[in-house]
């Protein structure tokens, strides 16, 4: 085995026989289960059981990002100040147990927004927060930051992939009460789980970064980085939205080649996650990242070129690599910036996912009935590229504050 794959290897190798590493990546893993099974039928549900127009059904998501990032930015600021991760852990799982299960049981319209907003407020940011916070204490395994953080949002990954086919199964088996039920209670087993994997006297308090108290408010970078990334993950979501359109429209052909494609592109996340954070590691967190976003300009202006379904193919392979470097390398490198809030940097890169759907929304919802859908996918591309352009000129903190 050459050198690059004994440390391609070995960085794995940490995740898996590190006890506090390997509780996150089990508890990520059936949070992508949990979170997989109920997402994507969402709105059907609610146009089907609640009767909801299509209006509403995705009005659904609107509150549930305002509350989850206005409620994970204060939470994540306090959890930076008293160096402690897992109590958020605790409350954010217990919250979404509590939020998601009466969805089982409730025919109000105004009851399910209620809930699905307080479930806004999720475990997400504080486990990638933690995960730092381990790498820092474990000096061994700072070197290999990239390629641990790309394994384990890997497993999440994994979740995300087996929960719409799980979700599917239990719907045809006992309809979407089973299905909420079922999603509450493996937010249950997770919090199960963290309270009995992930020891209180192995919590790394913020003074390992440097400081024995987080700095008070937000800082001005981290305000940018929550813009930045809204614009990265705008693309994302509006490929979500919109690919499907394309290709059933566009290229009349059926529902069940959507599942194919986007498939496609979580298969081929599992290899690229840990290699992209292997190769971030080699050649800087931040150039990664940027070829990153560059290579994501490229997939929405080749994907405007009304291409055929095989081109799309290779395409949603070529997304995964990008997804490698957006949402894994992407998240070190905002935590690298603030080093000593690492919640609140970690909370304003992954909050910006929760509220891209409205900015794809509105941008791509207002041009598509004027232009051809495939043309629409430009402005993503200049979504991007204002992206890279703004992180491009992001600082990043020297190696002594972020030891």
């Amino acid at each position: 085995m050459s050198k690059t794959e004994n440390s391609f290897v070995s960085g794995i190798k940490i995740v898996f026989t590190d006890r506090d590493f390997r509780t996150i990546f089990i508890s990520l893993f059936i949070i992508g289960l949990s979170v997989g099974g109920f997402m994507p039928y969402l709105t059907v549900w609610a146009t089907n059981t609640l009767h909801a127009t299509s209006f509403q059904a995705g009005f659904l998501f609107v509150p549930m990002s305002i509350i989850g990032l206005i409620v994970s930015f204060y939470l994540a600021s306090l959890s930076d100040k008293w160096g402690k991760r897992k109590p958020f852990i605790i409350w954010a799982l217990l919250i979404g147990t509590i939020s998601r299960m009466p969805l089982a049981f409730t025919h109000s319209y105004t009851i399910a927004l209620i809930l699905l907003a307080i479930g806004g407020f999720n475990a997400f940011s504080f486990f990638f927060a933690l995960l730092n916070d381990f790498i820092v204490k474990k000096q061994e395994s700072k070197s290999q930051a990239g390629t641990i953080t790309g394994t384990v949002r890997m497993a999440f990954s994994q979740g995300y992939i087996f929960g719409p086919m799980l979700g599917a199964l239990i719907i045809d088996r006992g309809g979407y009460t089973l299905l909420f039920l079922l999603s509450g209670l493996l937010s249950l087993a997770t919090l199960g789980w963290v309270l009995f994997a992930l020891k209180e006297d192995s919590m790394p308090q913020t003074s390992v970064h440097g400081s024995s108290k987080a700095p008070a408010g937000i800082p001005s970078v981290l305000i940018a980085v929550f813009v930045a990334a809204l614009f990265i993950f705008a693309g994302d979501s509006g490929r979500s939205m919109y690919l499907p359109l394309y290709i059933t429209d566009t290229l009349k052909q059926s529902v069940s080649t959507v599942g194919i494609l986007f498939t496609v592109t979580s298969v081929f996340e599992l290899v690229f996650m840990p290699l992209g954070g292997y190769f971030s590691d080699k050649i800087g967190v931040k150039r990664f990242f940027i070829i990153g976003i560059a290579c994501q300009v490229l997939y929405f202006i080749l994907t405007s070129l009304h291409l055929p379904l095989s081109g799309l193919i290779v395409l949603q392979v070529f997304y995964a690599f990008i997804l490698s470097a957006t949402m894994g390398v992407g998240m070190v490198y905002a935590q690298s910036l603030s080093p000593r809030q690492i919640g609140l940097a970690t909370t304003a890169y992954m909050t910006a996912i929760q509220t891209s759907a409205v900015v794809s929304s509105l941008a791509m919802g207002s041009l598509v009935s004027v232009i051809p859908l495939p043309s629409t996918f430009y402005i993503l591309a200049v979504f991007s590229v204002i992206s890279g352009v703004m992180f491009l000129f992001m600082k990043q903190k020297s190696a002594e504050e972020m030891s």
